[in-house]
């Protein structure tokens, strides 16, 4: 009888235990080009290993509810945080900087960054292109202005 028992145990925890791989390997689809880098987006050794910097910043703050059912809340506000402090946003890594792609649409276009590949590399923000005015560019404005 006692063995019965424990066997029942053992299938009924197993069963959760897959349930529970199950229910979160549905975050991967729920950022941008997630499924580019799987569940390594937010471990840092793939599924069951301890969360990275941007899979600690999903489970604090951007869950709609907390553990296995919670879902992934992507938007503007996800992507414009840098969890991993990299010099660029969660948004520009994954390849929607503004943070407008929605589960179920196809991937954005672009290049997603992954943390863990040494191939990978962040984007580079864009080249400030303000060129700043000299006196003398000032003094020509002034004397076009005149004529």
């Amino acid at each position: 009888m006692t063995l019965r028992v424990l066997l029942v145990a053992v299938l009924f925890l197993g069963g959760v235990v897959v349930d529970e791989a199950n229910a979160r390997s549905k975050r991967v689809r729920q950022v941008p080009n997630g499924s580019a880098a799987s569940c390594n987006t937010c471990h840092t050794a793939g599924g069951g290993s301890p969360l990275n910097p941007f899979g600690l910043e999903i489970v604090t703050n951007f869950l709609t509810a907390a553990g296995a059912p919670g879902d992934v809340i992507w938007g503007p506000e996800l992507a414009a945080l840098d969890s991993d402090g990299d010099g660029a946003s969660n948004g520009a890594e994954l390849g929607d900087p503004d943070g407008t792609w929605v589960a179920g649409d196809d991937n954005p276009e672009g290049e997603a960054f992954h943390p863990g590949d040494p191939e990978s590399t962040p984007p580079l923000p864009p080249p400030d292109t303000a060129v700043e005015e000299t006196t003398w560019g000032q003094i020509k404005k002034l004397i076009g202005a005149l004529d």
